[in-house]
Parts: structure tokens; sequence; C-alpha cells
């Protein structure tokens, strides 16, 4: 800790609690008003607020102005925590957190010392090759989840407009454009932190309505039209991840001397570096310096920067709203999130003149860009990485085999290719003139030239997502017990491939909890893998060669020959989970299920095994959290019944 700072800024005035709330409840409700539509009524800022405090005037501010708001009473039922990240990296780290600690109490916030932990490999945590980076990510993780176990949704962060055009110039000296140039996000998800339950983007979940399907797939590439008259063609509801941590950074509008006068009219102490102003440490730092000493260009000064941040946010929203129209142009037939596979028809025509009647300013460039958004925001409904993942550079190579005119695409020796971690696979329809729906007859018009299956990428050799997961017997003393029965303990939620959220648990076959342990186990073994070709294989000869099988087995067989058929046409069959049980040596698996179709192998080893001892094994999935602006655009959100 550099020192114990009390400074005044000549001419900067503090920022008041009624400022300080309006630009809070600006700051949010633009960035939620621009999710789906939301009602303003819907917008109001968040109840429970965590604090990001390192002990610098930015966040001491920022904690200041939260406990006064907390004080006032102006937004009814408030509650602010402060987390205090004790970084272990010095041996001076703990005193530091600790007088942080107490400052806060001093001005009524609550606050919590989080420990960060390092691999026990790890000695001299200051001495890692890049530590920085490392911190980063333990610092985030650990304050995401101390705002998970303290149901706080959103972290507020001290960022101020300085940081804003210091974070801008850096990126414009390295090249950046588009969205780089566009500033500090106001209102993000937590980084970081992927992969970790209840806090990126999870939490909780929301019903995905179902719908009619009338597609079936053959193994030429055609899709046909089915009827819908059955109640078997209607899909079920599928629960899709919501929730997670929000950043929210509302005191971006002020420039720091605001800050700094807050911390000094209100005797708020803080820590100041010194290192972040050495202009020869950093290039940030050298930034820093020349902004400050105004040598910089008129056209590279704060307003400048500011001017040009703006100027990018409005492109950003003009390019959204393009890619919202283009996205209306593009129906979805059929989204399965059991095996992640889409079937859209794409516009057949061209689309440059559509793009420029909405913008004056269209050009080509332009329309590859937003053609290229397009197919980005519709591949991460079924990729397996994060969203903006991929650059949109790497879409545009590809805008021309989706979004071209029908003669080009007639006439095109149509191939499958893959971006964005997803399959576009080509298809020829074969419509019924009798089917009823009305999607899919609005779809027959042109619908030879343009409609693709899309579903996750095939896996590369040796790199197929595999868990493994122990998941606890309970005792034979709990035999007189039923608790399990009524509220199964599952295992922790657990992220397979990016795209599926899996727990387990073991409950009675029939109900009744059984009297004897499970053959001496403690747990059994599972391991959650995609589906492989020699599975089928294996499922096949199992019942070829086995003596006197039942007529059922036949039947289990066709069935789910017949499901993959339906729910994962092609190569998509092996990107699907499928889950096993590994024996006692875990030197072999057995087949169990494909959980997010509802499929559990018959009589094999592993069924024979759970049946004998009395236990069964349970899941619950959900599909990772997805944009639905981009399913209600393509008319899959539509009422279809």
């Amino acid at each position: 800790m550099a020192g114990n700072c009390l400074l005044r800024s000549s001419s900067a005035k503090a920022i008041s609690v009624s400022q300080f709330l309006e630009n809070f409840t600006r700051t949010w409700s633009e960035a939620r008003l621009s999710v789906a539509g939301r009602r303003r009524a819907e917008c109001s800022i968040p109840r429970r607020l965590g604090l990001a405090i390192s002990g610098g005037a930015d966040s001491m501010a920022l904690a200041y102005l939260c406990s006064q708001l907390e004080k006032s009473q102006l937004v009814n039922g408030l509650s602010v925590t402060a987390f205090v990240v004790d970084h272990k990296a010095r041996e001076e780290s703990s005193r530091e957190a600790n007088t942080v600690a107490g400052w806060l109490s001093d001005i009524g916030v609550k606050a919590q010392i989080l420990e960060l932990e390092w691999p026990q490999t790890t000695t001299t945590p200051s001495k890692v090759t890049a530590f920085e980076t490392h911190a980063r990510r333990l610092r985030f993780q650990a304050i995401g989840r101390a705002c998970r176990d303290n149901s706080i949704e959103t972290l507020l962060m001290g960022h101020h407009q300085d940081d804003n055009v210091e974070t801008t110039l850096w990126r414009l000296s390295s090249g950046a454009r588009g969205a780089g140039l566009a500033g500090i996000p106001r209102v993000a998800r937590i980084p970081e932190c992927h992969g970790l339950y209840g806090v990126s983007e999870s939490g909780s979940s929301v019903k995905l309505p179902g719908r009619k399907t009338s597609l079936q797939i053959n193994n030429k590439g055609e899709v046909q039209v089915q009827d819908t008259s059955s109640s078997s063609s209607i899909r079920p509801e599928t629960t899709v991840s919501t929730g997670g941590i929000s950043i929210c950074r509302p005191l971006l509008s002020f420039p720091k001397a605001n800050l700094l006068a807050t911390c000094h009219e209100n005797q708020i102490p803080f820590v100041s570096d010194p290192t972040n102003f050495d202009p020869t440490l950093t290039p940030r730092n050298a930034i820093r310096s020349l902004l400050s000493s105004n040598k910089l260009p008129l056209a590279l000064q704060g307003p400048s920067i500011l001017s040009l941040i703006k100027s990018s946010q409005n492109l950003l929203k003009n390019s959204d709203d393009l890619s919202n129209r283009l996205l209306e142009t593009c129906k979805l037939l059929n989204l399965n999130l059991n095996t992640g596979s889409m079937v859209i028809q794409f516009p057949p025509s061209p689309t440059t003149a559509q793009l420029s009647s909405l913008s004056s300013s269209s050009t080509t460039e332009k329309t590859a860009e937003i053609q290229a958004l397009t197919l980005r925001r519709i591949t991460e409904l079924i990729s397996p990485y994060p969203d903006n993942h991929f650059s949109l550079r790497s879409f545009e190579p590809f805008t021309h085999r989706i979004f071209s005119t029908a003669l080009y695409t007639m006439n095109m020796n149509r191939q499958s290719f893959t971006v964005g971690g997803v399959m576009f696979q080509p298809l020829r329809w074969k419509p019924l003139p009798t089917s009823s729906d009305t999607i899919y007859n609005n779809a027959n018009v042109n619908a030879n030239v343009n409609t693709w299956l899309l579903f996750r990428q095939p896996f590369m050799r040796h790199r197929a997502p595999v868990l493994r997961v122990e998941v606890p017997v309970p005792s034979s003393s709990l035999s007189s017990s039923f608790s399990h029965v009524s509220s199964p303990v599952y295992t922790p939620w657990t992220l397979w491939d990016d795209r599926y959220w899996f727990r387990f648990t073991v409950v009675p076959e029939d109900g009744d909890m059984p009297t004897q342990d499970h053959d001496g186990r403690q747990s059994i073994s599972l391991v959650l893998r995609p589906q492989q070709q020699s599975d089928l294989t294996k499922l096949r000869r199992s019942f070829d060669y086995m003596p006197g099988k039942p007529a059922a087995d036949n039947r289990a067989l066709t069935e789910l020959t017949n499901m993959l058929s339906r729910e994962a046409p092609g190569q998509a069959r092996f990107t699907v989970p499928v889950l096993t049980m590994e024996n006692l040596s875990k030197s072999e698996e057995n087949l169990l299920a494909i959980p997010t179709i509802g499929f559990r192998f018959p009589e094999s080893g592993t069924q024979e095994l759970l049946q004998a001892s009395g236990w069964k094994v349970q899941w619950e999935w959900m599909y990772k959290k997805i944009d639905n602006e981009p399913l209600r655009l393509m008319g899959w959100l539509e009422d279809n019944s």
C-alpha cells in the first residue's frame, strides 16, 4: 500500500448522492432496455449490490456514494456489501486488506475480505509469470463466488471517464476498430468466470416453449415436411440457463477529478500507488502522462476520444439494428436444443439493396459486415464457445455462401463448411403440398435454394470434452429416512462442452431405500462424453449376440435409430452427450443414457448392475444461456400452436 491520501482537486466538484443515483439509474436502464425491449418499469436499479473495492480513490468514492445512497432511503430495500481482495502476494497484503476493510466500516459499509487461493505449487505468487493476468482471474472468480453466495447479482466497479479515454486510446494505438473503440462497457457480464455455476450466465433458468416440429431429414440431406397432427410432433419445453453476475460501472460519466473531490470533501481515505504515474513502466502509464500534460494532438485528447467513443457506440447500434432487419428475413424452421441443432432458411434474394434502403451509408463493405455480424449471432446460439469469441472478420469469407442471390445459390455446388464453431450443412427440400403448417408452407417458396442444417462442429481428434463425475451413494443407514427419496442430493452443476449444464444423483429404483449398500461403493463413477460411432456398433452387436433377446430390445434399438435420425441427423449425432458408467477398476465403461433426449440404453451391464443394487442414476440438464432476440426475429418464438 503506497500511501494514505486525502487529495484536493483545484476546480472539480464532489459527486452528490442525487447525481450518483441519476447516473446509476440511467446507466442501468439504458443497458437493460437494449436487451429484448424490456419495459422501463423493469429497469430500476438492483437492490442488492456488491462493490469491488481496492482501496484506491475510485473505489473508495464509489463505496462512499453507495453508503450514502443506502442511508438516504432514496431506493427502498437497498443493501450494499463491499468485497476487498487479499492477494496473498506480499507479506503486507493481509494488513492492507484489513486497513481498507476498516475504512469501509468507518463509513458504514459492511465488508468481506476475500483471500486468493493460489495453486499449492505457487510459493511466491508475486514472482509468478504474468502475475497480473493470474491475479485478475483469481480476483474475479473470488468476487464472483462471493456475490453468488450472498445472493448478489450486480457488482459495481469504480471505472471513470479518464479510464474510458485511456483504454480507448490504448486500443486505438493497438489497431483496434469497431467495438474496440466503443469504450468500456457500462454493463457487462463478469469476466474470467466462465463455467462457474451461479456466477457466469447461470444460476437461474427459464423454459423455452415447445413447438410443433414436422421436419424430417434423411441421410441424403433432404428435408421433408411430416404430418404434425399427432401429439408426438410437439417438442417439449427446453430448460435454458439464465442469471449470473453482471458488472455495472455507474461512474463512467465522471472524470477522475470528481472522484478525488468526493473523497476530499467527505474525508474519505484512499491509497495512491505512485507506480501508476511513472510513464516509463507501462504503455498505459505513458498514455496517462501524455493526456495529463496535454502533449497529444487535439484529435487524440480527451474530448476527441470521448467523441470517438460516442460515434463508435452509435455505429454499433446501427449495425445491430441492420442485423435485426436481416434476421427478420431468415426463418428458423427447427430448433432442437436437446441436440444443439437448427434448420434455417436464409433469404434467397440479394440483401445489399435491403440494407442500403435502411442506411444511406451502406456500402458493399458495410453489407458484408452486417452479414458477418448476423452470422455470428446465429452461430452463438449453438456454438461451444462464449459470445464474441470469434472476430467478425472470421465470418466474412463465408457470408457469400449464405447471403447470396437466388440465381447464384441455385447454380453453385453448395458444400458444407464450418465457422464460429458451427457446421453448416446444405439441405434440399421435398415439401408435402398438403402440409398444414403455415411456417413450412411459407418456407416452400424458393425453399430449395438456401436451407441449411446447423449443428456444433464435429469434434477434433483427441479434443472431445470428457466430464467425470463421482456421484455419492447414500448409505444403507439412511434406509429408515425418506429424505433422499423426496429430496435427492445432486452433484454441483457442471458445464459440459460449453453448451450443457448437468447435475446427477442416484435415487431408489422403486421408490424405497435399498437395505444393502451398493457392492461396497461409496460413489458411482459417471463419464459424460460425445457419442461415438463405436457406441452404436457396440449396441448393435450386443443385441445381435444376446441369446434369447426379447423383442423389446429390438424395438429399443429401432427406437434409438429413429430418434437419432429425427433429433440428430448425420454427423450431428456425434456431438450429443452420452452418459456412461465406469466399473470399479475404471477399466471399462458401460453405456447408460443419452441424457438430453431422455434415452436410456436397455439391458446394458450398467443397468443390470444398478437395478441389482436397487438404485438408478437420475440427472437434470439445461442448455447454456442464449440471446432470445435472434429466435424472436427469425420467427421461432411466435405462436405456432
